[in-house]
Formats: structure tokens, C-alpha cells, sequence
């Protein structure tokens, strides 16, 4: 079974950024494959302080000094082989919201009873910007480094975009604001292939990471 984990860090109630992390997911739903959505705008997640707890004082019930709303996410992520990312573009990088969680997260690489918990994993990234130009590559490349971060195996889609997903929320990217309509990037047809090609990449990568681990431990 491969597990897939959506994270979508939008803070806002059904966003674009969830709606085409929620298309990419369904696009990769078949026997041997579980997906999961966990949204951020309902959360209440703290800053990481980087007091270095969890490095000296993590055991495996308690991953990080801070309680709050990651206490659900964390144990999901140790399951998950792969995570695929979402976010608006916030002046031309990722989200507040999502830092916060990817800040969060360092406790399951660097975490003393967690060490190196999210090396190998496979993870992908989907930006959503309001207009052209306006940092859906930066938003990718800043999720990419937490990637790099941790140790992560990056998958992109290859021919549909060079870095992970992309949706526009307004009519063609220029910009076009519809008020009777919150969810344009639904019209995007070409973002929405770019997510979908993306997801598949994703698969296809947690299966060879999986495959190869099998391989080790059985040789």
C-alpha cells in the first residue's frame, strides 16, 4: 500500500490551493494507493521556536514541546511515503500557514526518537497564484527546499510544468476577477493537468523508493 499525504496550506476556508490539491489526489485513487487531505485553515498551529526539545527530549507519544493542532498531523506524516504540498503564492513565495508546518515538521527529521524520519520520503509541490508572473515557480522552489531539507526525494511532472503543479484563480492568469466565482482555478484546465502530472510522478516515485527498500531488506 501506498500512502499519499496532501497538505494543503492555504488559510482559507475551501480554497483553490484545496481544490486542486484535492483533483491531483482523486487523479492517482486506485487499488494499492491511499490518499489523505489534511487542510491547515481550521488549525491552531504555533510557531516552532527552535528551542531544540525535541532533539534532546522526543520520545515516541510526545514529538514536539509545543501542543496544538500538529499533534494530529505528525503521526501522519511518519506513516505517509509521499506528501504532496499546495499553497498560494504569498508575495512570490509559499504561505505563512504553511511554513508554520513545514517549521513544524523539522522535529520528525532532527527529533531524537524520530531521527531522519522523513528522509526517503517522496514529496511534490503545487502552487496557486491569483495573476502571471506573480511566484508560482518561487512557491514551488520554497517548498522544494524544505524537500532538500529533510532529506526528501523531489518528483515534478516532467512535460506538463518543470516544477510541480500550477493553477491559475483567475480567468488565464491575467488577473480577471469574477465575483459570483471563488473557484477559477477549476477552469484551469492546463493547471489541473499539471497537478494530475504531477501526482502520477509522485506515485511512480514512492513505488520505486518502496520498491527499493524491499529490496534492501530482503538482499
Amino acid at each position: 500500500m501506498i500512502k499519499i499525504l496532501g497538505i494543503c496550506g492555504s488559510p482559507v476556508k475551501d480554497s483553490n490551493a484545496r481544490l486542486i490539491l484535492s483533483e491531483a489526489l482523486k487523479s492517482v485513487e486506485q487499488e494499492g494507493v491511499q490518499t489523505e487531505l489534511f487542510e491547515t485553515n481550521d488549525k491552531n498551529i504555533e510557531d516552532c521556536t527552535h528551542c531544540n526539545w525535541c532533539m534532546a527530549r522526543q520520545t515516541a507519544d510526545k514529538f514536539c514541546k509545543l501542543s496544538d493542532d500538529m499533534d494530529a498531523l505528525f503521526p501522519k506524516v511518519i506513516e505517509a511515503d509521499a506528501l504532496m504540498i499546495s499553497s498560494p503564492v504569498y508575495l512570490g513565495r509559499l504561505s505563512g500557514r504553511l511554513a508554520l508546518v513545514l517549521d513544524r515538521l523539522r522535529c520528525i527529521h532532527y527529533g531524537k526518537h524520530y531521527l531522519g524520519g522523513m528522509k526517503y520520503k517522496a514529496g511534490a509541490a503545487i502552487s496557486v497564484g491569483w495573476y502571471r508572473n506573480s511566484g508560482i515557480e518561487t512557491t514551488l522552489a520554497s517548498i522544494h527546499w524544505a524537500f532538500l531539507t529533510f532529506q526528501m526525494l523531489i518528483a515534478v511532472p516532467g512535460s506538463t510544468s518543470t516544477f510541480g503543479g500550477s493553477g491559475f484563480t483567475s480567468l488565464s492568469g491575467a488577473g480577471e476577477f469574477d465575483v459570483n466565482d471563488r473557484h477559477q482555478v477549476l477552469k484551469d484546465e492546463y493547471g489541473l493537468k499539471t497537478a494530475r502530472t504531477t501526482a502520477a510522478s509522485l506515485l511512480e516515485l514512492a513505488r520505486l523508493i518502496k520498491a527499493g527498500k524491499n529490496a534492501i531488506d530482503h538482499s
